[in-house]
């Protein structure tokens, strides 16, 4: 029988944040993506935990995320006065990145996440491109914010697995990655419907993007006649390399404590992200933002972390292999 190692509270003693202020490092800059699904939930969170504790926000940019995370890893407190958040990037990092990473994934205390995957390879209207065939026939450049950023590996993931001719041009920032298709630099974008749907709601709505194909483990109910990666692939290396791929991006937005925070601190917050989830404020304030919130539980995370890390390595190669720019 393995017992915990963590520090435990004194006898008696229940865990209360009351008169003190939890910190959240977000992985992220001011304005983005990350940012925004953080400070819209953090008022609900702090409601929720013992003690209803302030809460004020860290923005952590640095290495496209990986600078908050080790943060959040090696120095922040243990004591439940410290949380975080990133995006995917720092997700995909360990498993498919080609720099050593100052963080264990594994060892992360997860409290839940807000997003599930929902990654589209889009096209503007105006491109010429209508079709996954369109994109097999010829080169379709996509806007990309760097050569191993998510934009650029799904991107290249798709040409190595459905034959498909995209073509990411990395140096972009969120902002004119979206500009450059609407100038007609570029013919598309890998991005996740979340992102645009918070970003460029009327390209959406006003069918000015086509979705070519949804790189996503879950179908979105709004594009029903647009068709999953998944389902079009029948080699079994290839599916297995896909889901490989997108198990980060199906726990999107998640929530993390330090490594050795104690276990009686990790059940408060996992109780209190259930109960924020589910607020109905919270929930029309996100629907008011345009986020689209499909919760996981914390447990349901850990176990998504760990499936990750039992991926066979061939897989892991062929896919690190297929999502490198040569």
């Amino acid at each position: 029988m393995a017992f915990s190692s963590l520090p435990t509270a004194p006898a008696g003693a229940e865990f209360s944040l009351k008169g003190k202020t939890v910190t959240i490092y977000i992985a992220g800059g001011v304005g983005g993506g990350v940012d925004q699904f953080a400070r819209t939930l953090a008022p609900y969170l702090g409601k929720y935990l013992p003690g209803a504790p302030s809460m004020i926000e860290s923005n952590m940019p640095g290495a496209g995320g990986m600078q908050g995370v080790a943060y959040l890893s090696n120095v922040a407190a243990r004591d439940g006065t410290a949380i975080g958040t990133t995006n995917a990037g720092p997700v995909v990092e360990p498993l498919l990145g080609t720099e050593k990473v100052n963080y264990d994934l594994q060892k992360f205390r997860w409290v839940g996440s807000l997003v599930k995957g929902d990654t589209v390879c889009a096209v503007w209207h105006a491109s010429g491109i209508k079709t996954l065939d369109d994109a097999r026939a010829r080169e379709v450049p996509l806007s990309s914010t760097g050569v191993t950023s998510a934009p650029t590996r799904v991107a290249l993931l798709m040409n190595a697995l459905l034959g498909t001719r995209f073509k990411p041009i990395a140096g972009f920032d969120g902002g004119t990655s979206l500009l450059a298709i609407e100038r007609g630099e570029v013919a598309g974008i890998c991005i996740t419907l979340n992102s645009l749907r918070t970003t460029r709601p009327q390209w959406l709505q006003e069918k000015k993007i086509l979705p070519l194909v949804q790189v996503s483990l879950s179908a979105d109910p709004e594009f029903p006649d647009v068709p999953r990666a998944i389902d079009l692939i029948t080699n079994d290396e290839h599916k297995q390399m896909l889901e490989f791929y997108l198990l980060p991006y199906e726990f999107n937005n998640p929530f993390m404590l330090p490594p050795g925070t104690p276990d009686e601190v990790l059940a408060a917050y996992r109780t209190a992200f259930a109960a924020a989830v589910r607020d109905p404020a919270y929930l029309a304030e996100a629907q008011a933002r345009k986020q689209t919130i499909t919760p996981r539980t914390g447990e349901d995370v850990a176990k998504l972390v760990q499936k990750m890390f039992a991926t066979p390595q061939a897989i892991v190669a062929r896919t690190i292999e297929a999502t490198t720019p040569h």
